[in-house]
Parts: C-alpha cells; structure tokens; sequence
C-alpha cells in the first residue's frame, strides 16, 4: 500500500517542477475575438520567437513552500538542455542536499541520498501523480517556462484572444495543457492557467531588464494549486547557452547502495520529508 508523502516532500515535487507557476484568477475580459486588430497577433508572435537562440542555461534560485499546515525553503540549482537532458539539484538553506533529479527522453530519476532511496519512471508528470502530486509540467516543460521559451509549450496557434484590463488573454483548444496565457501590453508573459488532474495557475512577475535577442525573463514565479499549496521560485541568477552543455555535465547515476523505487510498478513506498 502506497503511504502518502508528508507536505513538505510533496510541495518540493510540486514546486520542483515546478519549479514555474503562478496564481490568481484572469481579469474580466472587455473584448473579444478576432476583431482585435494587429496588436495580439504581434504581441504572439514575439512570444513565440522568443528565446529561439537558447540551447541550454543554468538556474540558481530560492524556493518557498507552503501550506495550509507547514512551509519550507529551499535553494534549487536546474540547469540543462532544452531538449534534454535536464538536471535540477534541491538543498536545504544550510547546503546539505535534499533530493537531485534528472530528466531525460528516456524518463525521470530522482536521488535521496539523506533517505538512501531512488525514485524512477518514464515519466515525471505521471510519477509525480504516482506521489500524489499531479503537476502540470515536467522538467522540459519548467525549463522552457523559466527561460521563456514558450514556443516548446504551447500550441503553434490559439483559438481565441480578448483584450482584458492589463493585456490580452489569449485562449488555447482543449487539447492543449495550457488552457489561457496572458501578455501584457508589452508583450511579457504574466500569467498561464492549465489543464489537468487539478486545475493550475501560475503568475510571472519582477522581469529582468530587458536584453537584445532574449526573452522577458521574470524572476518570481508562483504556483498556485486548489489545494492551497504555493510554491514561490526567486530567480536569482540564470544564464543562457547558445550551445548544448556536454552530456558528462548533465549525468546522474543511480546510487547502487540506494533502495530503488520503480514507480511505474506497484510498492510500498514515502518520500523522503526534508531536513
């Protein structure tokens, strides 16, 4: 029988991969449709070029958890490729390492080295699920968000798009994880509503001064869940590569003393609790 993991272990997976995500509720819209004019078409278009040049970047943040009944901090390291592999390191505000993870197109590896335990699965999202964490995103899916590359997330086209108070509310199929998307009038992306086993917002805000040929870069993001768990990612230094990190830089072993849990399979199992 499958114990369920204690908050803090749960909001980190959360927040891992979350690791780009925010709350709050999309403004009323005062327009619709195609009647907009040329303004959101252009506004989409920059999205979606954005971040083009990046072949890989290295993440160094804070993370806030909380809850209804406990909160905790973390320090996260991510860095990659955006087209995998990927790996994302969480530690405690001390230095002691909490949990490291890796992700590429074969699935997810995550190492507990205080709790002597491995975690793996084809793939992150439903592993995640697994912990009784659904989460929107994998770690390919954070990456993009986090570096702006928005065009590795979305649909190529949307369905619909109203002009509300602080933007455009842009509208994608049912088919698409990504439910609506907000830019502002300058074109920065400031809020992303989801799909999935829980609904999920994310808001983007605190953008880094603007550079030729990047991307807005916002430096707080915030996950929202119903269930009333935040994670909050404080950027505080992220850099891009116009070529891919060597693979030996990206590498995660599987611990051979360490207790493997396949979490595609039936086990007993609990995630390990922070320090």
């Amino acid at each position: 029988m499958i114990r369920p993991a204690s908050f803090p272990g749960r909001a980190l997976l959360l927040a891992a991969l979350c690791l780009a995500a925010l709350g709050g509720c999309a403004p009323k819209p005062t327009a619709t449709g195609p009647g907009e004019g040329p303004q959101p078409q252009a506004l989409w278009s920059q999205l979606m070029a954005g971040g083009s040049q990046a072949k890989s970047f290295t993440l160094s943040a804070s993370l806030s958890l909380q809850s209804p009944k406990k909160s905790a901090r973390l320090l996260a390291r991510f860095w990659g490729n955006l087209d995998r592999p990927l790996r994302l390191d969480l530690s405690t505000g001390m230095g002691q390492v909490f949990s490291m993870w890796r992700e590429d197109a074969q699935g997810w590896l995550a190492v507990y080295p205080g709790a002597n335990q491995a975690f793996t699965h084809s793939s992150t999202k439903a592993a995640l699920s697994r912990l009784g964490m659904p989460f929107p995103f994998g770690m390919k899916e954070l990456a993009a968000v986090s570096v702006g590359s928005f065009g590795l997330i979305l649909p190529a086209s949307y369905s619909s798009v109203k002009k509300i108070s602080n933007g455009f509310l842009y509208s994608f199929p049912a088919s698409s994880p990504v439910a609506a998307l907000t830019l502002d009038f300058e074109g920065k992306p400031i809020h992303l509503t989801g799909r999935g086993v829980e609904p999920w917002n994310v808001d983007l805000s605190d953008f880094a001064p603007p550079q030729a040929g990047r991307p807005p870069m916002a430096q707080l993001i915030t996950l929202t869940t119903p269930g009333g768990v935040q994670a909050i990612l404080r950027v505080k230094k992220l850099e891009l590569g116009t070529e891919p990190m060597p693979l030996q830089s990206l590498e995660l072993a599987l611990p051979p003393q360490a207790r493997h849990i396949p979490l595609d399979r039936e086990g007993d199992f609990q995630t390990p609790d922070i320090p």
